[in-house]
């Protein structure tokens, strides 16, 4: 079966809030999370973009959200609605250990069959909805979704045919949402660090 075009999609719609700084724009490594992240889908995919807000100093494409709903389900919809043919692998910015060897083990895993492709989350027992690849039926499945009151990417996917792969490490999926998170996150890889 030939697979759709694959897009890439930076999901950094949130107002960061509880960080109190743009999520998209703190460096766990030498670069922004937004440039390190699209530079991993790059090999992978079409064209990567930026889902919800226009970064100062980007050359990413920005997807702004369309729709009325709050988080991560508005992208998406977003982007099924600017490009209903491809299929859309998402990934947060919230998730530092995101690296080539996950994303290349999510493509390799890519069901095109399915709704969606994505990993099982942290906890082992339920689909994790934002390191996925939805392909273009569920854009169609998602719209109804949403029109009929739905709001989460992880209940839709725990309600249609999906398939769902074992993260390598659990660890891949943590996530930074607080100052707290962020200072424990940069400790845990200063510890971690190899010595000289």
């Amino acid at each position: 079966m030939n697979k759709p075009l694959l897009n890439g999609l930076i999901l950094a719609g949130g107002s960061s809030s509880r960080m109190g700084v743009d999520k998209s724009t703190i460096r766990y490594a030498e670069k922004p999370q937004y440039v390190h992240l699209s530079n991993l889908l790059m090999p992978f995919c079409s064209t990567v973009f930026i889902s919800g807000r226009t970064i100062p100093g980007s050359t990413i494409p920005v997807l702004t959200d369309t729709f009325e709903v709050a988080g991560p389900l508005n992208g998406i919809l977003t982007a099924f609605h600017q490009q209903p043919a491809a299929a859309w692998l998402t990934v947060p910015v919230d998730m530092p250990n995101i690296d080539a060897t996950l994303i290349a083990t999510l493509v390799a895993g890519r069901n095109p069959e399915k709704s969606a492709t994505c990993f099982y989350d942290s906890t082992g027992k339920q689909p994790e909805p934002l390191v996925t690849i939805w392909e273009p039926v569920a854009g169609k499945q998602l719209l109804d979704y949403y029109n009929k009151g739905g709001k989460s990417p992880r209940e839709f996917l725990l309600n249609n045919p999906v398939q769902v792969l074992t993260v390598p490490d659990p660890t891949y999926l943590v996530n930074i949402n607080t100052p707290e998170d962020l200072e424990q996150f940069r400790k845990t890889l200063q510890r971690n660090k190899p010595c000289k």
